[in-house]
This record gives C-alpha cells, structure tokens and sequence, in this order.
C-alpha cells in the first residue's frame, strides 16, 4: 500500500520519477499483463457499476456495449497503442520493455478509474464543479502520461514522449482502418 500512495504522490508531483520507479519494479512480463488486464476489467466494472449495470455508450449515437465488448475495446485499444508507442519509440533509438509499458499503461487507467470516482462524486454537489475537475484532470493525466512514457522510454524529453504518443495514436488508427477494410467494412465505413 505504501508503494501505491508513493506512487501517487509522485505521479502528481514528478511523473519521470514516478515512471522510473514503475519502470524500477522489473515485473515478469506475465506479471505486468495481468496488472493491465486487472485494472482494465476493474475499469470496466466500476462504467458498467456506475451505469446502473446497462449497456454503456461511449460516442452519442452509437448503441450501448455490453461489458465484453467494452472490455476487448479498451483492452484491445489499450494493448496496441501500447505496442504502437513502443514501437515508434524505436524510431529514436530508444529502450524500454513492452512489460513496462504495460504496467505505465496500467497505472494511467488506474489514476483516471479514480478520477471516475471523484467525478462521480462530485456530481453529487454540482455538475459544473464535476465537469470543471474533468477538464483539469485531464491536462493533468496527458501530463502524468508523458512524463511516465518518459521513464519508460528513457527519452529524456517529454516532447518526444508526446510525440511518441500522437505517432502511436496515428498508427493505431490507420492498423485500425485497414484491419476494418480487410474485414469486410467499405472504406467509406470506416473514419480514422
């Protein structure tokens, strides 16, 4: 427990350092999947939880997911932006394991499956209080985000961690598009 309050602290405080640490731990590839795969589903359960136990719609206008189909999409999605940052970071002839990265990834849903919390919470009092903490959680998440792909990717700028990042998104969405088209879908079907 005092390895995940440090963790915390740090990631608020000095996210490089904090990814260092995580990075530090050295888990067992499995080990660090299972980490992932536990904090997606406890994410998953803590939407559905929260949705009075219906379908949870992600985009307006789509129909709400079931829990497996919310958890193959944000593990899946997950997983391969993982695997496409890590890829990327390549590119600058970087380290750093994919178990690593797993666990990172792994830490950043945990922060914002509380983040959740606090938002849910704050509903309670006010929905403009609730919306206004969302908005600077989320600047703050992207910044914890960066500063951990740093320690991860021993990049030593966090510019070449958002880099790396928006690279990722961008590879994960054309291997999206074109897994789409080999599918089946027309590719007026499917928007990057």
């Amino acid at each position: 427990m005092n390895l995940i309050l440090s963790l915390l602290r740090l990631s608020l405080t000095n996210p490089t350092n904090a990814g260092r640490v995580l990075v530090g731990l050295r888990l067992a590839p499995g080990t660090a999947f299972s980490a992932f795969a536990l904090v997606i589903i406890a994410a998953v359960l803590l939407m559905f939880s929260l949705s009075g136990f219906q379908g949870v719609m992600l985009l307006p206008g789509f129909a709400p997911l079931s829990p497996w189909s919310l958890t193959a999409i944000m593990g899946g999605g997950t997983l391969g932006l993982c695997v496409c940052i890590w890829l990327i970071s390549r590119a600058f002839s970087q380290s750093g394991r994919l178990a690593d990265g797993l666990l990172v990834f792994a830490w950043v849903q945990l922060l914002q499956t509380l983040l959740l919390i606090v938002q849910t919470a704050l509903m309670v009092i006010s929905v403009n209080i609730a919306g206004l903490v969302g908005l600077f959680a989320t600047v703050l998440i992207f910044w914890i985000l960066f500063g951990l792909m740093n320690a991860w990717l021993e990049l030593e700028s966090m510019l070449k961690a958002a880099l790396c990042f928006v690279l990722g998104l961008v590879a994960l969405s054309l291997g999206g598009a074109f897994l789409l088209v080999f599918f089946g879908f027309a590719p007026g079907q499917v928007t990057l």
